[in-house]
């Protein structure tokens, strides 16, 4: 039965935008970039099946383990700008089962979530990090916490190098608590230097193993 929101606004594809699909319309759904082989410890997308990778070495990242769902491209990308920057919310609650289903074997205590900067809840008027959360904590029966705050402004990271994208979160970050085993929670990873900076934050309030969830990841 059609709701009177949705009378009052239609749904539609997030990628393709034809009227209908409540999430992804069929030929967008066949089309959406699973990601089949990866670098087993931070899920950056491989041709073949790795142990690491060159954005998991020298350093290694403070996070044990991250996966997602989907490569960072085509159908995923349109659907994360879509919920990102068309606003789109409903949008979180299916991304966040597709989440769900790369952390269900993940034991965790808690799920928090990257801090939004100002600039971005001015923007948006919401932490797109934090709704994903809130989501894969319902599927996983945990609770959803907020363990990090953002304690300076940093540059857009999309103008920097990798080595400069560490320098420019080094510190950004803080964690007055934290439990033993933390699944982080953020949009999308491109060379993990965001959860990085959390997953040492959040050590460095004693948690012991930090894990991340995003829903999409850059690689190949």
């Amino acid at each position: 039965m059609r709701t009177l929101a949705d009378l009052i606004f239609p749904p539609s594809c997030l990628s393709c935008r034809r009227p209908g699909a409540r999430f992804l319309c069929v030929a967008c759904e066949a089309a959406f970039p699973w990601i089949a082989q990866m670098c087993a410890r931070c899920g950056r997308p491989t041709a073949r099946a790795v142990l690491d990778c060159a954005d998991c070495r020298e350093p290694a990242p403070a996070f044990t383990i991250a996966r997602a769902p989907a490569a960072y491209r085509g159908v995923a990308r349109d659907v994360l700008m879509t919920f990102k920057l068309g606003g789109e919310r409903r949008a979180a609650r299916r991304m966040a089962a597709r989440m769900a289903a790369c952390a269900q074997r993940m034991i965790v205590d808690v799920i928090t979530f990257v801090p939004a900067s100002r600039t971005s809840m001015a923007e948006r008027g919401f932490n797109t990090a934090q709704e994903l959360a809130r989501g894969v904590a319902q599927h996983l029966r945990r609770p959803c916490v907020r363990t990090l705050r953002k304690v300076r402004e940093t540059a857009d990271q999309a103008s920097l190098d990798r080595a400069g994208r560490r320098r420019n979160l080094d510190g950004a970050f803080v964690s007055l608590r934290a439990p033993e085993r933390v699944l982080l929670v953020d949009d999308v990873m491109t060379t993990g230097a965001t959860s990085d900076a959390c997953a040492r934050a959040l050590r460095a309030a004693g948690a012991l193993d930090v894990m991340v969830v995003t829903f999409a990841r850059a690689g190949d």
